[in-house]
């Protein structure tokens, strides 16, 4: 599984703009990550995640995606199965 996280990983970096990725599991606990990004921000992230899911109750209904932007950049974050991704992207 390792593996093929780090080769999804190295595909996000190839879209432009990509600064950061991190991969976390339903606890919090930072799998991988890669690029300008904090394993401090796996727990957030995670919880960012859930509490979105929350949302959209349905079981039949896709994970949502969330999406942060700043000044700086913005943030995508998306819950699949028990892994939760989220992109940095720079401005």
């Amino acid at each position: 599984m390792e593996k093929t996280l780090e080769k999804h990983m190295e595909e996000a970096f190839r879209i432009p703009g990509v600064s950061g990725v991190i991969c976390t599991e339903n606890s919090g606990l930072c799998l991988a990550s890669q690029g300008n990004v904090s394993d401090q921000y796996s727990g957030s992230i995670s919880a960012l995640a859930n509490q979105a899911a929350r949302l959209c109750p349905t079981q039949n209904s896709p994970a949502p995606i969330i999406v942060l932007e700043s000044e700086y950049g913005s943030l995508l974050i998306k819950k699949t199965d028990n892994i939760t991704t989220a992109v940095f992207k720079s401005s």
